[in-house]
């Protein structure tokens, strides 16, 4: 199989003559549909794959890039399970692959499928020859497996003698499954990773960014390109593979927490405890919008989400620790050290507080300020005194935030007293909503409806009352005559 890419000139001068350009590789497998996606399967002898279908030559794969439209991408490389599947290679008698797949658009121009046989309904023997300006052959599933045999083989090519040589041998004797899916829209390809990537558990931020079936995870995606709260912040791949994109990257949020975070300002409020449910909820909304504007579905979730912008833009530059980080005054680590709102759950009850105030139909910028004067500063802690006769010694704890996003301790080696965040727990988190909207509405009375049986079940931190059957009435005397 030749791998060389033709220069763009020869491709030309070929073309001018009525040649076909040069074959890039040509298989015999079977055809077959998943739906209305066509895949050929066949297996690849071992050696092949690792010296031809490699991601130096004819395979491509790239971590995942929210911004860049125009490919699939990937999850980040892991070394540690790149290492694992090599050493499993190279100390087995059975070095056995499972099915790597792989997507391309199936361009007529380059791509020939031609049928010899049918061999079942639904199933055909074909041949496919794909030649040199085809489109990109992308990987979907399999990466980690494809990088780990390239290093065993590469080992253990040239051994002649001892354990390489038993290496080289049995792999030269093994062949791998391909799956060839005849699909090149980028999209469709990273939705079809998330769904069928088995693997590797798949990071859920890696999950809120590259599925596009999910309308939540679409508001999510719509937030993180336009926020300038998550501008270069949100991280969705290990740190490491966002430094070489960008050396100067300081993760913030995952992008997980801030699609929850997006959805929460759009109407979901808590009511997320299950994908389904958050799927559910922000569904509502849309019909909602849909409704009351006679815009399309997709329309409408623009729309919310740019509303979700705007607030959030609006609290990044007035609320203490992302005010800073808006003027460039404070690091990312910096704030992380400083505020309590640097971990996600911080970011859920800025975002669900914004929400009540949706749902309560008071001003969204007065429920801003109103955050805005709250202490969010770790180091904003209070010392309660030693009392003797309760037999309590001395203790420092968070002024506003003790118990919810707060767990104040004493730390042995700076002899001080330190507010760390008390965990992103659910019960944590709705409880300090609980707080501060109800301190909001008592310190300004405009603002009273955020405090309210009302608001609070549309949020999700009150259960809606059933409307059980209605109480029997007792039935009237029988008139005696």
């Amino acid at each position: 199989m030749s791998t060389t890419t033709l220069p763009d000139s020869k491709r030309l001068r070929a073309a001018l003559k009525g040649e076909k350009p040069p074959i890039r590789f040509e298989r015999i497998g079977f055809l077959s549909q998943a739906g209305e996606l066509r895949k050929i399967v066949w297996s690849e002898p071992t050696k092949s794959l690792a010296e031809n279908w490699t991601f130096g030559n004819l395979l491509k794969r790239e971590d995942y890039d929210l911004d860049d439209d125009g490919r699939p991408g990937q999850r980040g490389v892991y070394e540690e399970q790149v290492k694992k599947i090599a050493d499993g290679i190279r100390t087995t008698s059975r070095p056995y692959l499972g099915t790597l797949v792989v997507g391309m658009e199936p361009d007529e121009e380059f791509v020939e499928i031609e049928v010899i046989q049918e061999v079942m309904p639904g199933v055909s023997l074909v041949r496919i020859t794909v030649r040199e300006g085809a489109p990109v052959v992308w990987s979907v599933d399999g990466q980690h497996r494809e990088y780990a045999l390239d290093r065993v083989w590469n080992l253990v090519k040239d051994a002649e003698e001892g354990d390489a040589l038993v290496v080289r041998r049995y792999l030269e004797q093994s062949a791998t499954e391909i799956t060839l899916l005849l699909e090149g829209d980028p999209d469709i390809l990273a939705t079809l990773f998330v769904k069928m990537g088995s693997t590797k558990p798949i990071d859920p931020s890696l999950i809120a960014v590259m599925d596009k079936e999910n309308a939540s995870n679409r508001l999510g995606q719509y937030v993180i390109k336009n926020a300038q709260l998550c501008s270069g912040r949100v991280g969705y791949l290990p740190d490491s593979a966002h430094k070489r994109r960008d050396p100067n990257f300081a993760g913030l949020y995952k992008a997980a927490g801030v699609r929850s975070a997006a959805s929460a300002i759009a109407g979901v409020g808590v009511r997320d405890r299950t994908p389904k449910a958050r799927e559910t909820h922000l569904a509502a909304v849309i019909r909602k919008r849909v409704t009351a504007t006679g815009l399309t579905g997709n329309e409408a979730l623009t729309a919310v989400g740019a509303e979700v912008v705007e607030l959030l833009d609006l609290a990044f530059e007035r609320i203490p620790g992302w005010r800073e980080l808006s003027k460039n005054t404070l690091t990312v680590p910096e704030f992380r050290k400083r505020y309590l709102h640097s971990a996600t759950a911080g970011l859920h009850v800025i975002a669900n507080v914004i929400a009540a105030a949706r749902i309560a139909d008071v001003d969204p910028r007065k429920v801003v300020d109103a955050l805005a004067e709250l202490p969010w500063q770790r180091d904003a802690l209070r010392t309660i005194p030693e009392d003797e006769e309760a037999g309590t010694e001395e203790y420092a704890m968070h002024v506003f935030f003790e118990g919810t996003l707060a767990k104040t301790t004493y730390d042995d080696r700076a002899l001080c007293y330190r507010a760390g965040a008390s965990g992103a727990t659910r019960s944590n988190y709705e409880l300090a909503i609980k707080t501060v909207l109800r301190h909001i509405a008592a310190e300004h009375p405009d603002l009273k409806a955020l405090d309210s049986d009302v608001t609070f079940t549309e949020l999700g931190l009150i259960a809606r009352r059933s409307v059980g059957r209605p109480r029997k009435t007792a039935a009237a005397p029988a008139a005696t005559k």
